[in-house]
């Protein structure tokens, strides 16, 4: 008579496939949100660094655009230059002032902005900022709609006045509900510029 083979000996507690086999997507999953959340930072800061030579317009502005930003193809004249990112816009303009920057900023928006516009809404109240360069600036939002673009805009203005009455404006732009993916971006270009 034949002998049954011996029992298998035990390597493991019952169930541990299994366990392994439950915990595989869950570190995966733990693995791609780690990528997400800590990509986009390494991306980010990747994005957000100047890239190429800087952008001078009417002699008198500097700019350095970030990565991805580039020149857009259209300016109103030598002392504008547009800057484009997808559906972000950044207009830099060089203008003389013999005011302060609250002066050249109500004056940029009745000057250009409104004659532009069908419909527009300004922020009543502007907020004071400061340049890496140390000069005193304003800024106010907006929101709009323009000729010949489909859709309200809304954007920021900042305006800054150096030295001499040189006077700098920066209109950041895009599609309502979009700004605010570049905001950072606009940001970053105009807290840096050089105004003089």
């Amino acid at each position: 008579m034949d002998l049954p083979p011996p029992p298998a000996p035990v390597t493991s507690r019952p169930g541990a496939d299994g366990l392994a086999r439950k915990a595989v997507p869950v570190l995966v999953l733990l693995a791609a949100m780690a990528l997400v959340v800590f990509g986009g930072f390494a991306t980010e800061g990747v994005l957000s660094r100047p890239v190429g030579p800087p952008v001078t317009v009417g002699g008198l502005v500097r700019v350095l655009p970030l990565a991805g930003w580039q020149d857009g193809g259209s300016t109103l004249d030598t002392t504008s230059v547009l800057l484009s990112r997808g559906s972000g816009n950044l207009e830099i303009h060089a203008l003389a002032s013999p005011g302060d920057a609250t002066q050249l900023l109500r004056g940029y928006v009745t000057r250009f902005l409104e004659p532009q516009a069908r419909r527009l809404s300004v922020s009543s109240s502007t907020q004071a900022i400061r340049l890496e360069s140390g000069l005193a600036a304003v800024r106010i939002a907006y929101v709009g709609l323009f000729g010949g673009v489909q859709g309200q805009i809304e954007g920021e203005i900042t305006a800054v006045v150096a030295a001499g009455g040189v006077g700098a404006v920066f209109d950041g732009w895009a599609p309502v509900g979009l700004l605010h993916y570049v905001l950072d971006d606009i940001h970053a270009m105009v807290d840096t510029a050089e105004v003089g």
